[in-house]
């Protein structure tokens, strides 16, 4: 049997190394702002001075020129505000993406080499949207400025002490540790409620989720009070658990804020007021307007839980699902996603054979249901595989396709080999397309779900291949076109309109073999005869294998094979069973 194994949140930092330059340039900028707003004030307090002296009547005015100084100081630090804030905008952006396609690919991987986890689908949604946004808003949007934060107050002091009076600027710096000192303190306490929210969340979103899988379930056993009763109570433990969560947050605030701040404050008022005999009027007012510096850390308090709290559980849920080691196959290597540049299906016909399948054999447990499985099929065959529902036709078609690996015997297809022994999937996979007797569409529009076969797709290339799967006038005719929004399971069209669009995206992938199973098997009458109609219309180029129980589509085949009882047969015409 099979462990699932324990994930471990220690392991490499998932922020790339462009993402954890973009934090520390946010917190150089963030520092920058605050110097430039340090010059400003200084140069405004010594240009006031000047103004006031000359009211008195004994002090040479220092000019316009120390005012548009002070002005031009101001709109530097501006300049280095909008900068930080677009700069780490982007950049948590971009390693939005990266982070999303890292974990799409480590799913991926970990279903490909059958490696067994912990992790449900309620479990992995958050883990790749929410958790996502909120590490990418700490790591880039709060981590840089909370250190440029921090550092604020230290170099407006240093400049105090060292241009102004050294007895006030590094007397109160003595106070400084108490700031970061207090947040650790309070992120210990408050570390539990923060956890709690994020498990009562997570929760929260499996048992929803599992509740919308099975709704036709729960209507035939009239469960649904039971599990309403019960989505509530998950709700309103939720809810309870961010309103504690939140009230820690508050009481952060109101601690930090009128104690630390307080403090602050009070010892840069009374040193100053100590020194006032040592001070020029302008230095006075200069470290008044600085002390409004003093208190930029606080302003970072009140993201404290939310992103700080938040983004550091998420670092470690992220971390920890990717900590997760693919299963070894049976070659010593972990699959991976194939790049080849030439899929194979697309080359001239040549004299090998597009399929070889050798002695393959598949076995779940009960009984064999392939057995010494023997076939070839040429560049430009279309071939129809009938038989009873059970005797292993789809299981064949996933062994083509590179879902399956065989456990005895070898599948080549287009020069990609695999067999018990060893042998890349993926490179199996990247031989064919295939529509499936269930349409898997996205949430999305039609354009979405089109470019997953051909990401850079154009506008003229979608319609080319909507109009070979006979369905581009039904798209033509609605009124958003390529952009029509599909909804949950592809709700707001036909089956029919939905398997054609399937058909689409495998004629936009520019793979010429086709592996199609039971693909007129959901559809209306109407809906069989184009897709039979756009089957039938496809060049010699291409390679068909067409698992099937409708007559109609087995007429389209060269040559059908039957299986029974795991063993494949010849069939002298083309009725399907």
């Amino acid at each position: 049997m099979t462990v699932a194994q324990r994930p471990s949140s220690r392991g490499a930092d998932p922020i790339s190394a462009p993402g954890r330059r973009a934090a520390l340039i946010a917190a150089f900028l963030r520092l920058a702002t605050i110097a430039a707003i340090i010059a400003g004030y200084v140069t405004a307090a010594h240009a006031s001075a000047g103004v006031v002296g000359v009211a008195g009547g004994t002090v040479v005015p220092p000019g316009t020129g120390t005012l548009w100084l002070a002005a031009g100081f101001f709109v530097v630090a501006g300049a280095c505000a909008i900068a930080e804030r677009v700069g780490s905008t982007g950049a948590a952006r971009a390693e939005e993406r990266r982070l999303r396609a890292l974990l799409l690919d480590r799913t991926f991987t970990l279903a490909r080499t059958g490696t067994p986890t912990p992790y449900t689908a309620g479990r992995l949604l958050p883990l790749l949207t929410d958790s996502v946004e909120r590490i990418t808003n700490y790591r880039q949007g709060y981590v840089g400025t909370t250190i440029g934060a921090l550092l604020a107050p230290f170099l407006t002091l240093t400049f105090i002490g060292v241009a102004i009076d050294p007895v006030i600027g590094f007397g109160v710096m003595a106070a400084l540790p108490l700031i970061p000192a207090g947040i650790g303190i309070f992120f210990r306490f408050f570390r539990r409620a923060s956890s709690e929210s994020r498990r009562a969340r997570d929760t929260l979103v499996d048992s929803y989720l599992d509740a919308i899988r099975n709704m036709t379930t729960i209507r035939l056993f009239n469960a649904g009070e039971r599990v309403e009763a019960d989505l509530a109570r998950r709700g309103e433990a939720n809810r309870r658990a961010i309103m504690r969560m939140l009230a820690g947050n508050q009481i952060v605030i109101i601690v930090m804020d009128g104690l630390v701040g307080l403090l602050l404050i009070c010892l840069t008022a009374g040193l100053t007021t100590a020194r006032a005999a040592h001070l020029a009027p302008w230095q006075a007012l200069a470290v008044a307007l600085l002390a409004v510096v003093l208190l930029e850390p606080l302003s970072q308090v009140a993201g404290f839980f939310y992103i700080g709290m938040g983004g550091r559980a998420a670092q470690k849920a992220i971390t920890r699902y990717l900590s997760i080691a693919p299963r070894m196959l049976h070659d010593g290597a972990a699959a991976a996603p194939s790049t080849v540049a030439n899929d194979g299906a697309t080359s001239p016909a040549s004299a090998a054979p597009l399929i070889t399948v050798k002695n393959a054999a598949v076995n779940y447990g009960r009984e064999e249901v392939l057995t010494e499985v023997n076939l070839r099929v040429e560049r430009g065959e279309r071939l129809a595989i009938v038989g009873v529902s059970g005797a292993g036709k789809s299981t064949l078609l996933a062994l083509l396709r590179g879902a399956l690996r065989p456990q005895a015997g070898s599948v080549q297809v287009a020069g990609a080999r695999v067999d018990a022994g060893g042998g890349d999937l993926a490179q199996l996979r990247a031989r064919s397309a295939v529509v499936a007797q269930t349409t898997w569409m996205f949430t999305g529009t039609i354009a979405d779900n089109l470019r997953l076969a051909r990401p850079d797709a154009t506008a003229k290339q979608m319609w080319d291949a909507l109009e070979r799967a006979q369905v581009a006038a039904d798209v033509a005719r609605m009124p958003e076109g390529l952009d029509t929004y599909l909804g949950e399971d592809s709700a707001l069209i036909s089956g029919g309109q939905a398997q054609r669009i399937s058909l689409a995206r495998a004629f936009l992938a520019g793979r010429t073999l086709l592996l199609l199973d039971e693909p007129t098997a959901q559809v209306d009458v109407e809906s069989e005869d184009r897709i039979c109609a756009a089957l039938a219309g496809l060049g010699p180029e291409y390679t068909l294998v067409m698992v099937t129980h409708r007559p109609a589509l087995a007429a389209l085949a060269d040559r059908v094979v039957r299986l029974r009882d795991g063993i494949l047969e010849e069939v002298s015409d083309v009725h399907a069973e």
